[in-house]
């Protein structure tokens, strides 16, 4: 039922105030700065769209997190914790589209680009994994096509649900050690965490993260990069162009 109601969450419109940085706080803590903000959510656990979120940011879980014994506290904390990250990487990622959909108006407009622009759509082509031959005005409508295709919002739900399920809501050790919210492998390194009890492979580490805000990073830019979310990227592309309703419900099949 949790992950299901998750899916149905869409962006929400967060308070305008300053962002608040937060770590190594405690859950006691935590509920009074929810208490204080009026961060109290339905059901106790779910704050929906109709709502506004306060950019109350978490580097880390709380330090006693994984006292909680009550399963439906402890999701709606995990939920709430989150999702204040989640609306912030959209609203960066929707930032970066505006700045590439402004190069390529002019682009349109003139078939041209100034040296600053060049530069400017040759480092995200990199960002976003995107490689090309060709070259002139051929090599830039590819990528600033190809940029649009990848540099998109992905629904807050997707990665809360994501991250609840590679992490047990949040209990699981690469959290609590390492800032991991997905589990994300490196290999032929002693960086990162060795794994405990799943494998006797000893070729390859957990990443970890100076906070959790650096993991949903990295994982939307596999998201937004990776082949295997192409026919993700695809749907979302064909929906913003019909109806730019992009759910996590409507995603969640890519």
């Amino acid at each position: 039922f949790f992950l299901f109601f998750l899916l149905s969450f869409s962006v929400a419109r967060p308070l305008a105030a300053e962002e608040i940085w937060l770590k190594d706080i405690s859950l006691k803590e935590l509920r009074n700065l929810y208490h204080q903000c009026g961060y109290e959510g339905i059901r106790g656990y779910l704050m929906l769209p109709s709502y506004k979120y306060p950019k109350i940011f978490l580097k880390n879980f709380p330090t006693d997190y994984n006292q909680l014994s009550d399963e439906t506290e402890r999701n709606a904390i995990f939920i709430k914790i989150l999702a204040p990250l989640a609306l912030k990487l959209n609203q960066d990622l929707l930032t970066e589209r505006t700045e590439i959909e402004t190069v390529s108006k002019r682009f349109a407009e003139t078939s041209k680009l100034s040296d600053n622009d060049k530069a400017f759509i040759e480092a995200k082509a990199v960002k976003y994994d995107i490689f090309t031959r060709l070259k002139g005005f051929e090599r830039y409508h590819h990528l600033i096509a190809e940029l649009l295709n990848r540099a998109d919002r992905i629904p807050p739900s997707i990665m809360i649900t994501a991250a609840a399920l590679e992490t047990n809501w949040g209990t699981s050790r690469i959290v609590r050690e390492g800032n991991s919210l997905y589990k994300t492998l490196v290999w032929h390194t002693d960086k990162g965490l060795k794994p405990i009890g799943e494998t006797t492979d000893n070729s390859y580490r957990i990443k970890t993260y100076p906070d959790i805000y650096a993991s949903m990073q990295e994982f939307a830019l596999k998201i937004n990069t990776h082949p295997s979310f192409a026919a993700l990227r695809n749907f979302r592309r064909e929906r913003r162009e019909r109806t730019n309703n992009i759910s996590g419900l409507i995603l969640a099949p890519y």
